[in-house]
């Protein structure tokens, strides 16, 4: 469906870009699709969302142990365990919170505070980078815990980092990272004390809370959220009340993917789809134009 983005060429010497067309603001989500039971109960997938194919990326965690990620061609292949290769990475990974985005593996550095480059073509680490401040390895982790304290994202922006830092009082700050310099490009500080959320993700660079309840919490009246939103282009915040399924309880990954519109998600072991609806009246104007002429420059340059 290429209904949600466009592609062009701006100039014979440039590659094609894909422009992602923002779907509005998030009133709904719903699981969609349940694909197997894994044997591990956290963990993460994902598709590139700069590229066509059905390859999707699958990364089981293990504290101390997650220094792999799994590429299967297509779902089909994903669902029967049938593995197209592996990549070994040159470091164990802290948390659930990579992405895979133009041809790279992101990811949090265990027991650091960096953003590591792993280029899926070579095969080696293209770029590290410092995330000044963030709060690492289990210090302002989501509620599930599972060392993840550093988020990785992608919207119709480009990459993005969700994470905390004691100067926010270890509330959550978003920044956007430049996928080809590792430079963060803007910071905004929020107020959603880090550790009560669940998980979090971007879309048309909006931050969106999850909250969950757990088996053994007191008050289940809280029910399962999304209860807050912040606007990266607006600097404003929002209170939400967005119902989000949590059929297995232990939500360990919550990926949105900007080119199929859905989200990817790892519920206690079970590995889910889950569809959104939008409002397309009621949306932040996003910036993704200047991101995408930034990004053809780069790419030009290099």
């Amino acid at each position: 469906d290429a209904t949600n983005y466009i592609v062009f060429d701006l100039f014979d010497t440039v590659p094609l870009a894909v422009v992602f067309l923002c779907p509005g603001i998030l009133r709904g989500v719903y699981q969609s699709e349940h694909l197997f039971e894994s044997d591990h109960q956290s963990g993460a997938w994902c598709k590139d969302p700069l590229q066509a194919s059905d390859k999707i990326y699958y990364m089981p965690w293990t504290p101390y142990r997650t220094d792999t990620l799994t590429e299967y061609s297509s779902k089909e292949d994903f669902i029967a365990g049938r593995p197209t290769t592996t990549y070994k990475l040159p470091h164990r990974v802290d948390g659930t919170g990579f992405v895979v985005y133009d041809g790279a593996l992101f990811f949090n550095k265990e027991r650091t505070r960096n953003i590591v480059k792993f280029d899926l073509r070579t095969r080696i680490k293209s770029g590290e980078a410092i995330i000044a401040n963030a709060n690492y390895h289990d210090t302002s982790p989501y509620r599930w815990g599972g060392k993840s304290d550093i988020d990785l994202a992608v919207d119709e922006n480009g990459l993005w980092v969700i994470y905390a830092t004691e100067q926010n009082n270890g509330r959550i700050v978003v920044s956007q990272l430049n996928p080809y310099t590792l430079r963060i490009e803007g910071s905004w500080d929020t107020n959603y004390d880090k550790r009560s959320a669940s998980n979090a993700f971007m879309i048309c660079g909006v931050l969106y809370v999850v909250k969950t309840v757990y088996e053994d919490d007191d008050n289940e009246g809280t029910g399962n959220k999304i209860d807050y939103m912040y606007s990266t282009d607006k600097g404003k915040e929002m209170a939400v009340n967005i119902p989000f399924p949590n059929s297995y309880q232990y939500i360990a990954a919550v990926d949105y993917n900007p080119r199929d519109n859905l989200l990817y998600v790892w519920n206690n072991y079970h590995v889910v789809k889950y569809s959104l609806d939008f409002d397309q009246y009621l949306y932040f104007p996003g910036r993704y134009f200047g991101f995408i002429f930034a990004h053809l420059l780069l790419k030009e340059s290099t």
